[in-house]
């Protein structure tokens, strides 16, 4: 790899290096004083911070900047700071992740669709684009509340107190995925919304499109 390329390639994961070093600074701190569950919770919020580069390899494409920085956000605000910061048990803050993660999954959503209408040259009603929206964000909201209740049986945390909370976090970061879809909408038919646009047409190497045409 060229350094040009290997500098461009750390700078666009520069939103995942910096998430890395706060939670592996936060395991070892942690770790010194004997609060081992801490440390355990801050090294699997690190994990996920090698799924972009991952799907970037994986798929041939380049993840924008600002999906990137909010992914960092939402891992920070959820595993993180819920865990091991102790946010959960201060507020609603459990609520206020589920509800951001809505938007920071919708537009990653938004995203997908773009790259794989333009690498195989699709066109959908635009009823059925704002449908895959929101049954892709309920499933995610879904994979969540397992993820949660699987955490709980492994680590013995309370992140599902009751069934109310399960429905109500369901309900916060799935109804996001509305406006999402009300946006595109816009873009589609109004040309209101860029930032959909940035999305729906964020560059990528060359490679991707020409490989679906082999």
């Amino acid at each position: 790899m060229e350094p040009t390329t290997r500098y461009a390639t750390i700078r666009r994961h520069i939103p995942m290096l910096t998430t890395a070093v706060i939670a592996l600074v936060s395991a070892i701190l942690a770790a010194s004083i004997g609060h081992w569950y801490r440390a355990i919770v801050a090294v699997l919020t690190m994990i996920p911070t090698i799924a972009p580069w991952i799907v970037e390899k994986w798929a041939k494409i380049h993840i924008p900047l600002n999906l990137q920085w909010q992914y960092a956000a939402l891992l920070l605000a959820g595993p993180y700071g819920g865990e091991y910061l102790g946010m959960y048990q201060r507020g609603p803050w459990d609520k206020l992740v589920h509800l951001y993660s809505g938007f920071a999954v919708g537009f990653g959503l938004v995203f997908a669709l773009g790259l794989i209408l333009r690498k195989y040259q699709l066109w959908l009603p635009l009823w059925f684009e704002v449908a895959i929206l929101v049954v892709a964000k309920g499933f995610v909201a879904l994979v969540w509340e397992i993820a949660e209740f699987v955490w709980d049986l492994v680590l013995g945390t309370s992140a599902q107190d009751h069934n109310f909370d399960t429905m109500t976090d369901m309900i916060l970061g799935t109804s996001p995925a509305i406006f999402t879809g009300w946006a595109l909408a816009r873009y589609r038919t109004k040309g209101r919304f860029t930032y959909i646009e940035s999305l729906l047409n964020a560059p990528q190497p060359t490679e991707f499109f020409t490989k679906a045409r082999r």
